[in-house]
């Protein structure tokens, strides 16, 4: 990787990324990205602790990470801790901490600061940027919602409604039962009830962003190793999302596990993670989707380089 390349790590509840790219033109160059799903939000209580489990996954992937880094050697590391580390008592704790044993820059991002970025990473690999988005990045404990007219933000939002929490929530068996998919759908609704959605209208194009929405487009599209340029900008209509859905919802937990193209860290919230989606779209009434592989590691990356500010006014 070039000397002036750059590192950003986006830490969600779920998932943790690290992207390396070099500083080209108006964004990001050449860039490599690694992953790890330590969920590190499993069996966390709101103001409690982070569970001594999940946290040491997350350092063995830290770990690992740090190992990368110091072997490309980028000039800044810009780490942002989400809905996990804000929920968790010792979650800042645990951020500094991991700053300090290896230099990077570390912070937990507040809902609106991670809406924001997640929205700078999105229209970074948007093509063509559409007149209004609707903007929604899933995550693990949260999901985050922003407004967008052209490249203009207008309202960023954050719910607490995500993959591991709604499964934790609702799911009870394997393969889940009917009423418990009917119950989790009611939640999402209820959650997105509470939203402000003024700024909205009812032409806006609806971008969806990380990991559940793009596991859900490679499984379509029947890939068996993911490919970032086949996912992003791909457009998915609620028929296929629903039709994924109800297929994967007849399955355990091990017989997800062993499909292609599906993590199998990702195979027990899978199911939970393709309800918010279609819930999401028939809230809104949308038809389509557009799919964004860039999201908030993008937007993490672009804060390092000093081309999206960290606090928006």
């Amino acid at each position: 990787m070039p000397s002036d390349s750059l590192a950003a790590l986006d830490l969600g509840s779920n998932t943790f990324r690290l992207i390396i790219a070099s500083q080209g033109e108006g964004g990001l160059g050449r860039s490599r990205v690694w992953q790890e799903i330590p969920r590190l939000s499993e069996g966390l209580e709101e103001g409690g602790p982070l569970p001594q489990g999940p946290k040491a996954r997350a350092w063995e992937a830290l770990e690992g990470f740090a190992a990368v880094i110091e072997a490309e050697r980028p000039q800044r590391v810009l780490a942002g801790g989400t809905m996990a580390f804000r929920q968790a008592s010792d979650g800042e704790d645990f951020l500094r901490a991991a700053g300090r044993r290896f230099g990077w820059e570390t912070l937990v991002l507040t809902g609106a600061q991670e809406a924001y970025l997640s929205a700078m990473g999105v229209l970074s690999g948007l093509d063509p940027v559409p007149p209004e988005t609707l903007i929604f990045d899933v995550g693990g404990r949260s999901t985050e919602f922003v407004n967008v007219y052209g490249r203009d933000i207008v309202k960023t939002q954050s719910l607490a409604v995500g993959v591991v929490g709604l499964t934790e929530g609702h799911i009870k068996h394997d393969p889940p039962e009917p009423w418990e998919l009917m119950a989790l759908d009611s939640h999402v609704r209820e959650k997105l009830a509470g939203g402000d959605w003024t700024a909205l209208t009812p032409g806006a194009t609806l971008v969806g962003t990380a990991g559940t929405v793009t596991t859900m487009t490679a499984m379509l599209l029947g890939l068996i190793e993911y490919d970032r340029d086949q996912v992003n900008n791909r457009i998915v209509d609620i028929e296929s999302a629903m039709a994924l859905l109800m297929e994967l919802a007849k399955e355990t937990t091990a017989e997800r596990q062993a499909r292609p193209g599906l993590h199998p860290r990702r195979a027990d919230v899978i199911v939970a993670g393709l309800v918010l989606v279609s819930t999401i779209m028939d809230y809104f009434s949308k038809a389509k989707i557009i799919i964004s592989d860039n999201s908030l590691l993008e937007g993490l990356w672009l804060a390092a380089a000093g081309r999206a500010p960290l606090n928006p006014g």
